[in-house]
């Protein structure tokens, strides 16, 4: 049986535990770190993912990976977001949008990652027993490139930023590739009942995202 605990860190970091073994996924920003150690004590820390490479789900990775003595894992389509959030061009949706991008872009510019490399490249199928959790790697493209989810076994889904959950529970107000977004969107409604866990906001329960 899964335990999700939610760490909130300017963006949700959770922490995914199933038996003795526990993966976290994000690692929020810098500020939050020892908030996120003290969820992290006493589990069996065997994995960090991330879900895509934006500062506020990165910012901590190379700080709590050498805590935690950890690998990192994240999709090959977001490493070069590790050296720079804005080698790619953000979009937005609407005026709410607009203001999110704006923070997200100064944040981007300004603050600072400590350098790192994933050890482990994540693609779709690939599974998480090695690390002891019962989940399944779902690409999620469209907010990044290489945006990702976490489907376990329960039927919940940690969804990153591919759906959102700030004000009402849709899908992301920032993207790279609107198209390939609303498609992960209807990906995501295709697989039925659900518990959706965002990169910001609370847990909902699937339904359609995209009319």
């Amino acid at each position: 049986m899964y335990h999700i605990v939610q760490i909130k860190a300017g963006s949700n970091c959770y922490l995914v535990s199933e038996n003795d073994s526990s993966i976290l996924v994000d690692t929020g920003l810098k500020g939050n770190e020892r908030k996120i150690l003290n969820a992290c004590k006493g589990k069996n820390i065997t994995l960090i993912v991330l879900t895509h490479g934006h500062i506020d789900h990165i910012q901590n990775a190379a700080y709590l990976a050498k805590q935690l003595q950890v690998p990192v894992a994240m999709h090959e389509k977001d490493v070069e977001l590790l050296q720079n959030n804005l080698c790619r061009v953000m979009k937005s949706n609407g005026f709410l949008g607009n203001i999110i991008r704006f923070f997200s872009v100064m944040s981007a510019k300004y603050a600072k990652i400590q350098t790192f490399k994933p050890d482990v490249m994540l693609k779709e199928g690939d599974q998480l027993l090695k690390y002891g959790i019962d989940g399944e790697i779902i690409e999620l493209p469209g907010h990044t490139q290489g945006s990702i989810g976490i489907k376990l076994r329960d039927q919940s889904l940690l969804a990153g930023d591919a759906l959102m959950n700030f004000f009402t529970p849709g899908i992301s107000l920032l993207y790279e590739d609107y198209e390939q977004m609303k498609k992960s969107a209807e990906r995501i409604s295709n697989m039925g009942r659900l518990m959706i866990y965002f990169g910001h906001g609370n847990a909902v329960e699937n339904r359609i995202w995209v009319k």
